[in-house]
């Protein structure tokens, strides 16, 4: 388990990773940056990027001395294409054992979310691009139904404009697109994500890579109510 750089994060927690998604599912998948690092890191990753539980790492959290905000397989997508269910209920049972820290979950495959038992410290979030409309509104209902009390939708990379309902979300992420062919989406498209939040209440966070279109001074980062922890404290 390591510090994360995601900025709304303290730790990243790789049990699971690989990732089988096609351009259809996700239409970053040949600018991904997790394959890029498993194409550096190969001992790291299954062979051919395919998705992997890291046996090794599943107690990690129960070592961390102060409360944090953990993502989880963000080296790959949990949810994904042979992921095993039982993977995903170990992942779970460490996470209900682990009620001092937040568990930050995010899918690009929704589908079966709601099947699942979420514990009350899980946030669950889908990921939108605007460049899959029909994908983007599935993923969305799907996180409507889930029981949880923290449901997100990351717009990250935001690679087209994007028209929803927010109601029922906890949670907004907007960013651009990272990696070597990075790119900022246009000011418009944010700004829509943003009132339409707003409409609703959500408390929005905009990524550090909107600085190329973003002042710094109006670079909104809030978390959902409950989320402040004291991940700010040393010693984990």
């Amino acid at each position: 388990m390591q510090r994360s750089r995601i900025e709304y994060l303290t730790h990243s927690w790789g049990i699971i990773s690989g990732c089988l998604h096609t351009a259809s599912v996700c239409p970053v998948v040949d600018d991904c940056w997790a394959r890029s690092m498993a194409n550096r890191f190969r001992s790291n990753f299954g062979p051919g990027f395919r998705p992997i539980l890291h046996i090794s790492r599943l107690n990690q959290p129960l070592a961390l001395k102060t409360q944090a905000r953990v993502g989880v397989s963000f080296t790959g997508d949990m949810f994904g294409p042979q992921v095993h269910r039982h993977w995903q209920l170990q992942v779970l049972e460490v996470v209900r054992r682990c009620q001092q820290h937040t568990f930050i979950f995010l899918t690009k495959a929704g589908k079966e979310l709601a099947e699942l038992n979420w514990h009350a410290n899980a946030w669950v979030g889908v990921t939108i691009t605007g460049a899959l409309p029909e994908r983007d509104a599935q993923n969305l209902e799907a996180l409507k139904q889930v029981r949880a009390l923290v449901r997100w939708v990351s717009f990250e990379p935001l690679l087209a404009p994007w028209k929803g309902d927010l109601r029922g979300i906890q949670w907004v992420v907007i960013g651009g697109c990272s990696g070597p062919h990075a790119r900022s989406p246009e000011v418009e498209w944010v700004g829509a994500i943003m009132e339409e939040a707003g409409k609703w209440g959500v408390p929005i966070w905009l990524k550090n890579n909107l600085l190329p279109i973003w002042a710094a001074e109006d670079l909104i980062q809030e978390l959902p109510e409950g989320g402040q922890t004291g991940t700010e404290q040393e010693g984990s």
